[in-house]
């Protein structure tokens, strides 16, 4: 990223304490909590509404969406907190580049899943669900909450986060009330994420100054080449993630899969957690990288010293806890999934010392690094589950998952300790 103009001091934002750290995870995962029930509730409410097919084709068209978003974030986002929080260019003049460039990479995304949706026979009569919900692709480009917590401002994070689904519930809750068509559910999404984004806008305006044009072509080219490996291996990991039910589906399609996929969504909620983490401590060390990568270190031990030891007490109560926890919300017939769901818990430790690694190597430009070690990890997460899961099924499948994410944290552990990881 290219150096300021003299005439543009932006200062980088000062490494926080951990308590502060902690407070802005406590904060953000209020706020997520409260953001996942809001939605619970809104689909609660268009289950009741609205038929089964329909029900089926909107959350399709929705996934489809979710696609293109992932494809035309790109890691943009993270350039942007890293290039914020270590104050090399204005927040203002970063925001616009950034959007510019996720519209850019929207229009793209938004014509495939069109193009999908209408090329496929099964997608055909989702076409104009996966259309609207693909608005969501140029809402989610436009909204700058990146901005903040680069600028470790979590409470305005999560206050957007909170907008966004209280707009969404309350619209969701008009349309059934008024009894609009189920193509109005899509749009009132897209108005909801649209209006946080006007707010965003405005607060950027307000608490960083006057808007500035983006970063010049080639400075903004040079921001995405250094966005994509950043998206490619956030990409990998989603398909990291995805695939544990996909190759379960190829040995077994009963009773085991259906229980394994509901264990699964629980292990998936505490990684969320420990991703939600480690995007609070992005900007700490991004701001310190701006420093020296001795700076990187010191704030990766010191979050690991705290981090840690909590992770490991939670894994042990959530591994005394899985059969209860299974049966409490599925019932008795779950309960068969505890061991296999015992052994996916022990990856959350797993995945937050790896993920200090990974942020470490992104903090000091090594992003390409990144996404070499996070593909080697995905050979060896496929690789073991496919052998391990012919073998042992779904206690394979997790036991794969484990191995997999074990191999991740060695290998960024010894490039990171190695001092391969050298800023770019």
């Amino acid at each position: 990223m290219p150096e300021l103009p003299r005439d543009e001091p932006t200062p980088a934002v000062a490494p926080t304490g951990g308590k502060l750290a902690v407070r802005s995870y406590l904060l953000i995962v209020v706020a997520d909590f409260a953001c996942r029930a809001l939605r619970f509730l809104s689909d609660i409410v268009l289950v009741r509404h609205f038929s089964r097919e329909i029900i089926g084709q909107l959350n399709l068209g929705q996934s489809l969406s979710v696609q293109g978003i992932g494809l035309s974030t790109a890691g943009l986002d993270v350039i942007g907190i890293k290039t914020v929080a270590a104050g090399q260019v204005p927040p203002a003049r970063m925001a616009t580049t950034i959007a510019l460039l996720r519209l850019l990479l929207g229009v793209f995304a938004w014509c495939g899943v069109a193009l999908v949706a209408g090329l496929v026979p099964k997608y055909q009569p989702i076409f104009q669900y996966a259309v609207l919900y693909g608005l969501s692709i140029a809402t989610a480009a436009l909204t700058i909450g990146w901005v903040p917590q680069g600028q470790n401002r979590m409470h305005v994070v999560a206050i957007a986060m909170l907008a966004t689904n209280i707009c969404y519930f309350s619209g969701v809750w008009l349309c059934t009330v008024c009894g609009w068509p189920p193509v109005a559910v899509p749009l009132i999404l897209g108005v909801a994420e649209g209006s946080t984004a006007l707010a965003l806008w405005v607060w950027l305006r307000l608490a960083c100054g006057p808007f500035m044009w983006g970063l010049p072509a080639r400075e903004a080219w040079h921001c995405l080449q250094d966005a994509v490996p950043i998206g490619g291996s956030n990409y990998l990991r989603l398909l990291i993630q995805g695939s544990d039910v996909l190759i379960l589906g190829l040995f077994d399609t009963g009773d085991e899969l259906g229980v394994y996929s509901m264990g699964f969504k629980l292990y998936a909620l505490g990684a969320s957690l420990v991703a939600i983490y480690l995007g609070v401590l992005l900007p700490q060390l991004a701001a310190g990288a701006a420093a020296g990568t001795h700076n990187v270190s010191a704030e990766l031990n010191s979050s690991l010293r705290r981090t840690l030891p909590a992770s490991l007490v939670a894994m042990a109560i959530a591994m005394s806890l899985a059969g209860f926890g299974l049966q409490l919300l599925y019932g008795a017939a779950f309960v068969t999934g505890a061991s296999a769901l015992r052994v996916l818990i022990v990856a959350w430790p797993v995945q937050l010392m790896s993920g200090h690694f990974r942020m470490g190597l992104i903090a000091i430009g090594r992003q390409r690094l990144d996404l070499l070690l996070v593909g080697v990890a995905m050979v060896a997460h496929l690789l073991a589950k496919l052998c391990l899961g012919y073998l042992g099924g779904s206690l394979g499948i997790a036991v794969g998952t484990l191995a997999g994410e074990v191999v991740l944290l060695v290998i960024t552990g010894w490039v990171w300790v190695a001092g391969k990881g050298r800023p770019a």
